[in-house]
């Protein structure tokens, strides 16, 4: 029994593309959470602004 060297070859290639695909997927959900966590740095800044303009507006 002689394996037989294009099977080989297709079960490489499909594991290469599926591999292909799921780092892409990863790198995608991994910006996307960058980006949502970027955002609520910047609620949240925002948020301690208007608390600290609140409390220095009831100290004076």
């Amino acid at each position: 029994m002689t394996p037989k060297w294009d099977e080989w070859i297709r079960q490489g290639l499909v594991g290469l593309v599926m591999a292909a695909g799921l780092y892409a997927g990863v790198r995608a959900d991994l910006a996307t959470l960058h980006e949502r966590t970027a955002q609520a740095l910047k609620q949240a800044e925002k948020a301690h602004d208007r608390i600290d303009a609140l409390s220095t507006r009831k100290e004076n």
